[in-house]
């Protein structure tokens, strides 16, 4: 089974798809004006976007920080807006959530740093007598309404789903929890279709392979993220 399956969070926005031309319009004309000066173009422009880019945070990265970095985002676009230009094919959107992607990719490599340095973090989850305490998480994965039905299968999930470098929970957050077709995510990664193709064919394959491991007790998992048997995948 693959993570074409994911579903998503009732409480989380999932793009879908539509008039490509008539959002890009209206999106340019909104720039135009946010580019001028104007707060509240800007400011409509973030109510557009900014359930996406919540989601594509809270998938990436966690519910934790899913709101600061949010609208850390959204500053770093304004500061960032009068540099923009729309050429060829380029859109807002497709700019925005490229900002938001490699934000996450950096918090996520900020993490890891972190976590070489200081050890497991005390925010992780912990066992009680009832079982495992662990935050919802939105990565569902292999059928995950069937997985999720259970708590001890939430965190093994989101074990194996967090040991995906970077790049890899990138494209199956774009496409197997957003949504997005494979040409605008290859866009929003800025790479080639056949980049992101080859991403998340690994992506899925490796954590099939985890997971069917996980099931027949050949695999371990711990509190800190790490499987036994290495890491899953390298960055490409």
């Amino acid at each position: 089974m693959s993570t074409e399956a994911f579903a998503t969070s009732e409480d989380l926005p999932v793009r879908v798809g539509g008039d490509r031309i008539g959002v890009d319009l209206a999106d340019h004309a909104l720039v135009e004006s946010a580019q001028a000066g104007s707060a509240e173009a800007f400011g409509e422009l973030a109510r557009r976007y900014h359930g996406n880019v919540y989601g594509i945070v809270y998938r990436m990265c966690s519910a934790d920080e899913a709101a600061d970095l949010t609208q850390e985002i959204f500053l770093r676009a304004l500061k960032a807006l009068r540099e923009f230009q729309f050429q060829g094919d380029a859109s807002f959107r497709t700019w925005l959530y490229r900002i938001a992607v490699n934000a996450c990719i950096n918090e996520l490599r900020r993490r890891k740093r972190r976590s070489d340095v200081e050890g497991p973090s005390l925010d992780e989850d912990i066992e009680t007598e009832d079982g495992w305490v662990s935050r919802s998480i939105p990565d569902e994965t292999m059928s995950p309404h069937v997985l999720a039905e259970r708590a001890e299968v939430q965190w093994a999930v989101q074990r194996i789903v967090a040991t995906l470098t970077p790049k890899h929970r990138a494209a199956l957050t774009l496409v197997d929890l957003q949504q997005f077709d494979y040409e605008e995510a290859a866009d929003v990664l800025d790479c080639p279709l056949g980049t992101l193709k080859s991403r998340l064919a690994r992506a899925r394959k490796q954590f099939a392979e985890k997971w069917t491991k996980y099931q027949d007790g050949t695999l371990v998992l711990d509190d800190s993220g790490t499987v036994s048997g290495g890491e899953i995948g390298r960055e490409r």
